[in-house]
């Protein structure tokens, strides 16, 4: 069977620490029902360029849990799939720097596999937004602010349109 896992994470700081996380699943060229989102309080201030993104503030994330109370979860839902992301370096360092917080093992990088290169590829702008309307994927229904389980869903369809065989 063949499994992804499409991540995407939103931070409280450029390439790091993490406030919201979601992850879908793609099998066999289908994104399947199964996903995990969690937001998550950071061991950091918030930036105003990442709240202006996303505008998830430090008091939504009052009683969230931290980033290592969430890795079980999130370990055993990404399994053994492979992982992909849009601009996988963002959301690759960004993991990277969690794990090494919390004294967890690492992803390997040869583990990513990163739809904007695909997009860049295929001839499509590298923005997530702007590959998926070029692509005929409608960005319409989606509010100005970004989120994570909005954006791991565009980089998932994204993912099989330009993933073809």
């Amino acid at each position: 069977m063949t499994r992804h896992v499409v991540i995407d994470v939103e931070t409280a700081q450029s390439y790091d620490h993490i406030v919201e996380i979601a992850d879908v699943e793609v099998v066999r060229n289908t994104i399947s029902s199964r996903s995990l989102v969690r937001r998550i309080k950071p061991h950091s201030a918030m930036s105003r360029f990442c709240y202006a993104v996303h505008r998830i503030s430090l008091e939504d994330l009052q009683k969230e849990p931290y980033f290592e109370e969430v890795i079980p979860e999130l370990v055993e839902f990404v399994g053994d799939a492979t992982i992909v992301a849009h601009n996988y370096v963002y959301e690759y360092n960004t993991l990277k720097r969690e794990f090494e917080r919390a004294a967890h093992p690492v992803y390997p990088r040869e583990r990513f596999s990163c739809t904007m290169a695909l997009a860049k590829r295929s001839g499509l702008p590298g923005k997530l937004r702007h590959a998926c309307s070029q692509a005929g994927i409608s960005v319409a229904h989606l509010r100005d602010e970004h989120d994570a389980l909005n954006d791991a869903l565009l980089a998932a369809h994204l993912f099989l349109k330009l993933n073809r065989p």
